[in-house]
């Protein structure tokens, strides 16, 4: 399946949900953000960064990306494949970050993203088709696909990390390098609040969606891309240990414009 290339620059692939999407979609800008954390994370593993994330997808949708390019990857290469929420579906083609209606706030159809029938097919969806063990069977099965294709690939000198977002399967645990992994990424974005109170006021200002990027504060990019990179190498990594993380500190009245992007975040879908 891998193909070696003299003169080849190993890539870092980067597939997911708002956590991993890069800041030039996020911005709406030409120029990376620096911090971020997989521009750091590319880095210091020394790859050439490929970010094919995008805004409020399902991981259906996350998985045919990185099927898209499997006869891409060459030896050397690194994959990294960020999970997202279980209850996200994958409804229509053309339109991936239509995946978590429940408890979204946009009008979809006044806002012209959904047409009047799209919309009640949605909804047709989740009140008469849509059950949490359906939602948690196929989350099993994607971890475990993921698990599988970590092997095969890692046969051929490509490299997969599972780096999830919301979740981690319960009948087994996630492939890794020797390190133990614990929690998810929702943990430390949700832990950057002084209290639950604190974040949903957050989330509930008009018009204004979360304006960290990827949903974590600046510091905590730092420490992700440098966890990320020594876990990659055999080390533990810890999601839920709030005194790893910069924890407890946000609100609306305390956030600092230097832990924010540093252009406004105008993406309304999450």
């Amino acid at each position: 399946m891998a193909v070696e290339l003299k003169n080849h620059t190993p890539s870092l692939y980067l597939f997911g949900d708002s956590f991993s999407v890069p800041s030039t979609a996020v911005a709406g800008s030409d120029s990376w953000v620096d911090w971020q954390w997989s521009v750091q994370l590319s880095d210091l593993m020394g790859l050439e960064l490929k970010a094919l994330a995008e805004f409020g997808v399902s991981n259906e949708w996350i998985i045919s990306r990185f099927n898209f390019f499997l006869d891409q990857y060459k030896s050397g290469d690194h994959i990294i494949i960020q999970t997202t929420e279980s209850s996200r579906y994958w409804y229509f083609q053309d339109k991936p970050w239509v995946s978590n209606p429940f408890g979204l706030v946009d009008d979809l159809v006044g806002e012209k993203i959904l047409t009047p029938k799209e919309n009640d097919a949605m909804r047709a969806y989740i009140n008469y088709i849509h059950t949490d063990e359906k939602d948690w069977l196929r989350q099993q099965m994607m971890y475990a696909y993921l698990n599988t294709m970590r092997w095969a690939l890692g046969n051929h000198g490509i490299q997969i990390h599972i780096l999830p977002g919301f979740d981690q399967p319960q009948q087994f645990p996630i492939a890794v390098n020797g390190g133990e992994l614990q929690g998810c990424l929702q943990h430390v974005s949700k832990n950057e609040f002084i209290s639950h109170e604190h974040g949903e006021a957050w989330y509930a200002q008009p018009n204004t969606p979360d304006q960290r990027l990827n949903h974590m504060s600046r510091d905590n990019h730092d420490r992700l891309a440098k966890r990320l990179y020594n876990h990659f190498n055999g080390e533990s990594i810890n999601f839920i240990n709030e005194k790893e993380w910069l924890s407890g500190y946000l609100s609306i009245e305390t956030q600092q414009a230097d832990q924010l992007c540093p252009s406004t975040i105008k993406h309304n879908m999450k």
